[in-house]
């Protein structure tokens, strides 16, 4: 996921717990979150946000959780963008 932190004034490790706290009301079991720190974006769409932190986080969860941590992210404007890839090698999936 992509952080954009342009008008948040907390630390980056309070944004990091608030998401890991959404991700734990999902119903996913948080393994690691990898804070990828600040990158510049390949393509810029918008010349006052020409970089984002990067941040990975992996997780187990039902197949279901995905949906359900895209909708309690939807409207959360410190989420710039958000892509759940599948573990096609461990699944990373819960029985």
């Amino acid at each position: 996921m992509i952080l954009d932190t342009r008008n948040y004034q907390d630390s980056i490790e309070t944004l990091i717990e608030n998401i890991k706290t959404k991700f734990i009301e999902a119903g996913a079991i948080i393994q690691d979150i990898l804070n990828k720190g600040q990158l510049k974006f390949r393509r810029v769409t918008d010349h006052k946000f020409p970089a984002g932190i990067y941040l990975q986080v992996i997780f187990q969860a039902p197949t279901a959780t995905p949906e359900s941590i895209r909708s309690k992210f939807s409207l959360d404007s410190t989420i710039n963008r958000m892509f759940i890839e599948r573990d096609v090698k461990n699944y990373g999936l819960l029985q």
